[in-house]
């Protein structure tokens, strides 16, 4: 296995929840999965990500952990995880797990321990603060929008947690949690992972600031001010990630996604090719929209917004290392509602984007359902079942927003857009489950489904497949892969750019807008489009609304 086998992966993520149920309760687990390889297969990806599957009590979906050894029950066991990692192994398909590193649920055992006893060695696993006001120590505000500090009970101890207070952050200046955190991968490698997504992992070093009384300055009307300055990328973190890669990931020549915002200037310690991981998330096309933005309130995504950040995401990345060009994952709504405006969402433009996403360089990640065309789920607060919504509607509500403008805002934005149940078929649930759905499912399977979408060789799905296939076993697999980024200077509303490799290269225009763009260029050899080709009389071409083509 080369070095960098990941680099020629195509991922498909799964939250497992949604994904498939085997045994009618409702939820989606390790066996449901392993039942539907053969589709993944037949989509062309060779490499999944499982979202969370460790033990936890599901505060955060499964970001809450409270045994890294252990698969929830909901999921199933062990000894299903091993079977699925076979089956997919038998199907050249790797497994990627999601470790969360930063904290741990406050029902791990290491938690317990110390709340139970301040003198447990597990007390120093977690960053405890003795502080005897009613109020907490500093204003900070974690990223789930309440305070950092959680008050134990009644007492004078508080407990640093950078999202809710069911999540405590770990404390990466004790050797011994970093040791057992080392012992725990490399067990999990041995039984055949391939790799790991890693949650939050730049937040593992706190600044000696935001451990302290000092009152920072607001940057909410409640008072609060961010916690992001003074946790993420801190100054000597990199001897935490350098231990832990150096005992884990690089030995076993595993592929690793960090999720994390990396400045540009610390990119190459990241990526680079001595880097920490294989490649990082970046977040800065995923959140476009509310970027900078006031609480509750979306700015639409357009190709001319689009077209700087993402030529900025590539460039800056191809300069250093390597990417993880996404669409939509388990925290983001469906790519179809958030990058197409309301009237402009069809199978053409579904397939601009999808054309989009697979011609960039980077490892690309496909999120479960996006290869159908699942869209958005418009849901009251009640029909909700993510932390961060019932957080965010707290907040909202104590600044006056109105319910109206919170739902509304929800149901563009919300997390559970993308986490509604797998739409299989047209039967009820949309074959997700012979149960009760843990979570909503929409409406529309009738109309959007894998079983519709595999019998149609005109289908979004088909698409994909021939993408996927482009990209991964084509003559011009080598230049989609490792051919050098070069953005084109095309009309407004388009996106275009070019990819080469030893002397061959390979064009790409995608058309953003419901409008006709002509340009002043003809196509050789067009490898896919996805409607049909126009010319004018001097055989340039005219890009359709919403088109996408590849051509030399």
């Amino acid at each position: 296995m080369s070095n960098t086998w990941w680099k020629e992966a195509v991922v498909y993520q799964i939250y497992p929840k949604s994904y498939y149920d085997s045994n009618g309760d409702g939820i989606g687990d390790l066996a449901g999965i392993t039942e539907k390889l053969d589709y993944i297969q037949s989509l062309g990806t060779n490499v999944i990500w499982l979202c969370p599957i460790f033990k936890s009590p599901m505060k955060d979906n499964g970001y809450d952990i409270a045994d890294y050894s252990v698969v929830d029950p909901i999921f199933g066991d062990n000894n299903e995880l091993d079977k699925l990692i076979s089956e997919a192994k038998k199907r050249d398909i790797k497994i990627l797990l999601d470790l969360v590193l930063n904290h741990s649920s406050n029902e791990h055992p290491w938690f317990k321990a110390a709340i139970e006893d301040p003198n447990s060695p597990y007390n120093d696993y977690y960053i405890f603060k003795q502080w005897d006001k009613p109020t907490p120590p500093n204003n900070l505000r974690t990223y789930f929008d309440c305070s950092v500090w959680s008050r134990v009970g009644k007492t004078n101890r508080w407990y640093f947690n950078s999202f809710g207070p069911e999540q405590p952050d770990l404390n990466w200046e004790n050797p011994q949690l970093r040791k057992d955190i080392i012992d725990m991968i490399n067990v999990w490698i041995k039984k055949g992972v391939a790799g790991f997504r890693i949650d939050a992992i730049g937040n593992l070093k706190k600044s000696p600031e935001a451990l302290s009384e000092y009152q920072f300055e607001p940057d909410k009307d409640d008072g609060s001010a961010s916690l992001v300055p003074w946790v993420l990328n801190q100054p000597g973190i990199d001897k935490f990630l350098t231990e832990l890669v150096e005992n884990t990931f690089k030995p076993a020549n595993s592929m690793t996604v960090a999720e994390i915002d990396v400045p540009e200037k610390d990119l190459r310690a990241y990526v680079g090719e001595n880097g920490y991981f294989s490649m990082v998330f970046d977040f800065s096309i995923a959140d476009l929209d509310i970027r900078n933005e006031k609480p509750f309130t979306i700015n639409p995504i357009t190709g001319e917004r689009l077209k700087p950040v993402f030529i900025k995401s590539q460039l800056d990345t191809q300069r250093v290392g390597w990417g993880a060009p996404y669409l939509e994952n388990h925290d983001q709504p469906r790519s179809l509602n958030k990058f197409l405006p309301k009237g402009g969402i069809n199978l053409i433009s579904a397939k601009m984007l999808a054309t989009f996403l697979l011609t960039q360089r980077g490892t690309p990640f496909i999120y479960q359902g996006q290869e159908i065309g699942m869209t958005n789920c418009p849901m009251t607060l009640a029909e909700h079942d993510d932390l961060h919504v019932f957080k965010l509607y707290e907040w909202g509500n104590k600044l006056g927003y109105s319910d109206k403008q919170i739902i509304e805002y929800f149901n563009d934005r919300s997390r559970d857009n993308s986490r509604t149940p797998f739409q299989w078929n047209s039967e009820i649930n949309g074959g997700f489950s012979t149960g009760k759905p843990w979570l909503k499912v929409n409406p529309n399977y009738v109309d959007i489904n894998a079983q519709k979408e595999t019998q149609d060789k005109h289908s979004l799905f088909a698409y994909y497949q021939q993408l996927i296939a482009l990209r991964r076993h084509s003559e011009i697999s080598d230049i989609l892969i490792y051919g050098e980024f070069l953005p084109l200077d095309p009309p407004a509303n388009v996106i275009a750019f070019k990819r080469t490799y030893e002397g061959n290269s390979i064009n790409i225009y995608c058309n953003f807008s419901d409008e006709e763009k002509a340009l002043t260029i003809k196509a050789k050899d067009i490898y896919l489009h996805n409607s049909p080709i126009v010319e004018n009389a001097q055989g340039d071409l005219i890009l359709q609304p919403y088109q996408a083509i590849i051509f030399a």
